[in-house]
């Protein structure tokens, strides 16, 4: 099943993140996502192969995991949040990403994403193999 051609499962403006998705960025939420423990489990089954690949051949294994993940059925994601402010419009990175570390970092947030309290809505994305071959 392919992530392109499946109405069910976008690559952009995803609302909900399945099963089979895959939560980048850090902290618990994304650590206790169902996703992203079934991938530490697929990751784990290819670990002694990775270690014992030359360096030429180590992102083969990576390319493999990857494939391996998005032929899942529901397809897998590789997705990273991106907030859309009242005016429907991106909130793109940079000083509101870093502000929201900071706060975490300080206990001022609960690092859930319950804490919008500026009206935004959660939206995430699909980042692509080159990217999800890093976190493989």
């Amino acid at each position: 099943m392919s992530t392109t051609s499946d109405p069910a499962y976008p690559l952009t403006n995803i609302t909900r993140p399945g099963p089979n998705d895959i939560l980048c960025g850090r902290g618990g939420g994304t650590n206790a996502h169902p996703g992203n423990i079934k991938f530490r489990k697929l990751v784990a089954t290819h670990k002694l192969r990775y270690l014992a690949a030359s360096k030429s051949d180590k992102p083969a294994v990576a390319r493999d995991v990857v494939k391996e993940w998005r032929a899942m059925d529901p397809p897998g994601r590789f997705l990273a949040k991106m907030e859309v402010g009242e005016d429907g419009m991106p909130i793109v990175g940079g000083d509101k990403d870093k502000e929201n570390e900071a706060a975490e970092d300080d206990g001022k947030t609960s690092g859930n994403d319950s804490g919008n309290t500026n009206n935004t809505t959660t939206l995430w994305y699909d980042v692509g193999d080159r990217k999800a071959r890093e976190k493989a």
